[in-house]
């Protein structure tokens, strides 16, 4: 965080160059106010009283001015600064692995990019201004009340002391409490965004009364902590004003029997009592101030909890420009297994040998949960493998740079995310500068245009938030729009027409195969039909390959994928019934 406030330490050095003229013409105003009382004990000419007057009134006026200033270039440059790290915790955020994501919830990151950064904000802002205030009067004032008088200002300052104690012993509980509350309200943000985005989900199981009644758990336990944390703070509060009344009320007491005694004027008791006024305005504001730079403090440490993460994708370590890809991939001896919190891992692929000639067409066939849609994923460097497991045209895949090997590869998922934005914008996603006939060409070969009459407004029609005015066959369609307008080396297929009807897939499929025929084409499908026509059909089981060859060679042997054939064809002829 130092590197921001360096960036901006020009303002901030303003800020507190204002700070001093500020607080130079605010300890003038009781002087002034000193003079003129104490002209008027004297029995001097009202002229006299009037140029006091009128020097006070210009005073007020230049403090407006400069205090103006002073929160303009310290509270401005706080909101710059929040400004460049949500910038920059956001591109941190982008470069992260789907490990990272696996662990983490949306909404305690959401938590994390909003409340977090709003608190930095306030610590920044309003309470680095209170304490160099605070410093520059005390640094100030302290020495005037006792030019003033000496055994007056001791009198007044001998509370202080019980306020610093009170404040270190209370400070530590407004820190433990202030993060516990930060971290409720990450909860709550957690299951609201859960919540509302499958709210489909909510209603169709009628569970509108039990989400709220969970949500108002989470609310409950949110305003108990928070109740917590305001008595922390309010005791503060309570024990600094207290203890400023105390010292008013002495300095009273005393400061009416130094003037008996002609120790000190009356003039000098208000000048004195003026001080002492200001003097405890930002002492008692320092209990809020102190819960700002602890709910602050904790609010760093948790951003840079996150600005901490880094990738584990080697390939995002790996320099240069990266070699052209052909799209021959091997796999040699590849294990994986998904992190598990330090717990014991269950290996998703075990000892997977493999290899997919550049431009050949592979189908993926096996159970759910056979490791299928893993396999593919760790093609598109999705999760880190170990070295020498995983090899593109003969090169380490670790070895490639990430963001060069991605730009060769196009996946189309099972679970399909589609923005809020329209289908073509939906389709440019990976290639934005692409020409609409390009956008046009690929809706048409994802078999898209065939519904774009009940489409409102055809490509441009909105699809709303994560395209829930498309049906999931239209959602995958797009999806694979997407994918193929990229033009990628290796595109891999997720069971990407698992929600499309037979007929329209038989269409897809025939319109892909000459772009298939030019680039390696990886085809996941929990239908044997879909990948009858595939060079290979690798049967995937317990993570293990069993058998591979084409389909008439793996009929023949009458194994695992014979027997999904027969039980297919078996469940297509009673459903024809």
């Amino acid at each position: 965080m130092l590197r921001y406030l360096r960036l901006y330490r020009r303002d901030f050095l303003l800020g507190l160059l204002c700070l001093v003229v500020t607080n130079a013409v605010t300890l003038l105003i009781p002087w002034l106010l000193k003079e003129a009382i104490d002209a008027l004990g004297r029995g001097s000419a009202l002229r006299n009283v009037a140029f006091h007057a009128c020097a006070i009134v210009v005073a007020a006026l230049v403090l407006a001015a400069i205090r103006t200033w002073s929160r303009l270039l310290i509270l401005g440059a706080s909101r710059r600064i929040v400004y460049d790290i949500r910038d920059d915790l956001y591109a941190h955020l982008l470069s992260l692995p789907a490990s990272f994501y696996a662990r983490r919830r949306t909404g305690e990151i959401m938590s994390r990019a909003v409340n977090d950064l709003m608190l930095i904000r306030s610590l920044f802002g309003p309470g680095i201004l209170s304490v160099l205030n605070v410093a520059l009067l005390y640094s100030a004032g302290l020495p005037l009340m006792a030019f003033l008088d000496p055994w007056l200002t001791l009198a007044a300052i001998l509370p202080y002391p019980l306020i610093l104690i009170g404040v270190f012993r209370v400070s530590r509980t407004i820190h433990e409490r202030s993060n516990r509350t930060q971290e409720q309200l990450a909860e709550i943000s957690n299951d609201a965004q859960e919540t509302l985005s499958g709210i489909n989900m909510v209603k169709a199981f009628v569970q509108e009364e039990g989400e709220s009644r969970a949500f108002g758990g989470l609310s409950r336990e949110y305003r108990r902590r928070s109740l917590l944390l305001a008595r922390s703070r309010g005791l503060i509060v309570t024990l600094m004003g207290g203890l400023d009344k105390v010292s008013t009320i002495m300095v009273l007491c005393l400061g009416a029997l130094h003037i008996i005694a002609g120790t000190l004027t009356k003039g000098g008791l208000v000048a004195f009592l003026a001080y002492l006024a200001l003097l405890s305005g930002p002492t008692v504001m320092m209990g809020w101030v102190l819960g700002v730079f602890q709910r602050g403090l904790g609010a760093i440490r948790r951003v840079e909890e996150i600005r901490a993460q880094t990738s584990d994708l080697p390939g995002d370590r790996a320099l240069g420009a990266g070699p052209d890809v052909q799209g021959a991939i091997a796999f040699r001896g590849l294990r994986f297994s998904y992190p598990n919190g330090g717990r014991a891992e269950r290996p998703v692929l075990q000892d997977v040998d493999l290899d997919v000639p550049a431009g050949a067409t592979v189908g993926i066939v096996g159970r759910v949960g056979s490791g299928k849609s893993t396999l593919v994923q760790l093609v598109a460097a999705v999760y880190p493998v170990a070295d020498g497991t995983l090899w593109i045209d003969g090169r380490d895949l670790n070895s490639i740079p990430t963001s060069h090997l991605r730009a060769q590869v196009a996946m189309v998922p099972q679970e399909t995310f589609l923005f809020s934005r329209s289908i073509a914008d939906n389709i440019a996603l990976g290639a934005p500068a692409a020409p609409r006939s390009r956008i046009e060409d690929v809706a048409r070969l994802a078999q898209i245009t065939r519904d774009l009459p009940d489409l409102p407004q055809g490509l441009d029609t909105l699809v709303g938030e994560r395209g829930v005015t498309l049906s999931g066959g239209q959602r995958q369609r797009v999806a694979l729009a997407r994918a193929l307008l990229l033009e990628p080396r290796i595109l891999i297929l997720d069971d990407a027409l698992s929600s499309i009807d037979a007929d329209t897939e038989e269409a897809i499929l025939g319109g892909l195969r000459d772009t298939m025929r030019r680039r390696t084409t990886l085809v996941i499908s929990h239908r044997v039909a879909t990948v009858l026509n595939a060079d290979c059909i690798v049967v995937l089981e317990d993570g293990r390959v069993v058998e591979s060859g084409s389909a008439a060679q793996l009929l023949a042997r009458d194994g695992p994928f014979a027997r999904m054939h027969r039980q297919q064809q078996i469940e297509r002829e009673l459903e024809s019934l």
